[in-house]
């Protein structure tokens, strides 16, 4: 089987690195749709001492690809290895653990220097534990070939050998899909669907807990006022911009946090579109409409914000918002890098605004990686400059507190803080789709990506075969 991957490149949630770590690797544990943890490599968990250690139970039946017996001295040195290479700076609850403790050949105690309620949830971390259904065996810059592992605890993957090419593009990934290069497209942009759909190809839609949203830099200029930050998110006809641009394929977004997390209060309503309360409350912040003195349209203000080169979706995002902000008054323009200059304009705060599809869900710790104040938190990607004490005071509830009444109602007040003082432009939750050929049957299960069942995948001749035994 050969899968095509675009876009891929540092600094995105998409590429090669990240569906290869799916295919070759397991997790202690996976999340459900709604944020909570289930069960993976670790069968269950307990909390004890007053929640200041967590007991994990893993299975007995995991065989390593080298051959080693999985076991809770094992557990202990992946985890240990992906804390000390940063991992804390995405999985917020990790920076808790002080200690990985073997107890028992199968069961691992995580003592912890608070009480660390997303702790199970972040065990999703993509651990050093190389026991998936496949396992490398070659690799280039453009492409990684995987063979599949007879021993895999689940079973054995029916698909022998997996190779996955990246492409630059979205494009050239589905034509190569069209021309019979290859059987599966990674990732199909909303404007591909319907051109795609038919024939011998199959569409699956993946939701996915990324949103695009034109995240600010709070520390610059008039985006450090929280009116101009709300006043913007009225600019923009999200309802519009979902069935235009996206295709439909796609939920309007006014917020950070995953919309079915299950504490999320669903009656808080998000931004409306009001270009004359937007307009409003900027001359209120202090921003009217001047003529510059060398001529030119009237504007309040500028903004320049960066996006990465060859995301057509973003791109055509980035006009749409264009257009919107400068009928309230904003000149939106853009500075197009590629991905490796993004990512280090992005990693020094050297930037006035950035559009981009951030991680936003499924649980409020991947809020909290971004919008948390730097001086408190410092991670890989909070560089934005945003510092509410009250959505501080909230976050660090919802980090600590296993009360299902008081993250429900901490919940509800973060929804409202960060809808009063935005942090970001918030336009709308992404979704994707998988493309792939007739020649594979594979398990169509609500709310699963086909990708996380790879090793259920069978050839169709197989399929046939079985179905006339």
């Amino acid at each position: 089987m050969i899968i095509g991957v675009s876009e891929s490149g540092p600094g995105t949630e998409l590429g090669l690195g990240q569906l290869v770590d799916q295919i070759t690797t397991e997790n202690f544990t996976g999340i459900a749709a709604d944020g909570r943890a289930v069960p993976r490599l670790a069968k269950s968990w307990s909390w004890e001492r007053d929640e200041y250690r967590l007991r994990l139970n893993l299975r007995d039946d995991v065989t390593l690809h080298d051959g080693r017996r999985f076991d809770s001295q094992l557990a202990a040195e992946a985890l240990a290895k992906a804390i000390g290479s940063g991992a804390s700076a995405t999985y917020v609850a990790l920076r808790d653990i002080t200690a990985a403790i073997p107890d028992g050949p199968f069961d691992l105690l995580l003592e912890l220097s608070n009480r660390s309620a997303l702790l199970p949830e972040d065990l999703t971390v993509l651990v050093d534990i190389p026991a998936g259904p496949y396992r490398r065996i070659r690799e280039s810059e453009d492409e990684i070939v995987l063979q599949r592992f007879d021993s895999y605890h689940l079973g054995r993957p029916s698909i022998p050998q997996v190779v996955l090419r990246s492409f630059d593009t979205l494009r050239t990934s589905w034509a190569g899909l069209l021309r019979g290069e290859l059987d599966v497209v990674y990732d199909v942009a909303s404007d591909a669907v319907e051109f795609l759909s038919g024939g011998d190809v199959r569409i699956f839609p993946v939701r996915r807990w990324y949103q695009y949203a034109i995240a600010f830099n709070a520390r610059s200029g008039p985006l450090g006022s929280p009116l101009v930050r709300r006043a913007l998110n009225m600019a923009v006809d999200r309802d519009a911009l979902v069935r235009d641009i996206l295709h439909g394929a796609g939920q309007p977004s006014s917020g950070p946090l995953w919309p079915e997390y299950w504490a999320t209060d669903p009656t808080i309503v998000g931004y409306s579109f009001d270009p004359d309360g937007a307009e409003a409350l900027l001359d209120a912040a202090g921003y009217p409409v001047r003529t510059p003195s060398g001529g030119g349209p009237a504007v309040r203000f500028s903004i320049m914000s960066l996006i990465p080169e060859n995301f057509t979706e973003v791109e055509r995002i980035g006009l749409h918002v264009q257009r919107s902000l400068f009928n309230v008054g904003v000149d939106l323009q853009f500075k197009v890098v590629n991905i490796r200059e993004f990512g280090r304009l992005m990693a020094t705060g050297a930037f006035e605004s950035t559009l981009l599809n951030m991680i936003s869900g499924p649980t409020p710790g991947r809020a909290y990686i971004l919008w948390a104040a730097a001086d408190r938190f410092r991670g890989a990607y909070n560089v934005f400059g945003y510092d509410n004490p009250e959505a501080e005071r909230l976050f660090e509830t919802l980090l600590e507190t296993r009360n299902e009444a008081a993250i429900r109602s901490a919940t509800r007040r973060l929804q409202r803080v960060m809808h009063d003082d935005p942090p970001a432009l918030f336009l709308a939750w992404s979704a994707r789709a998988r493309a792939i050929s007739g020649e594979y049957e594979f398990p169509q299960e609500e709310g699963v990506d086909p990708m996380f069942t790879l090793w259920r995948w069978t050839p169709r001749v197989n399929a046939e075969a079985a179905s006339l035994r």
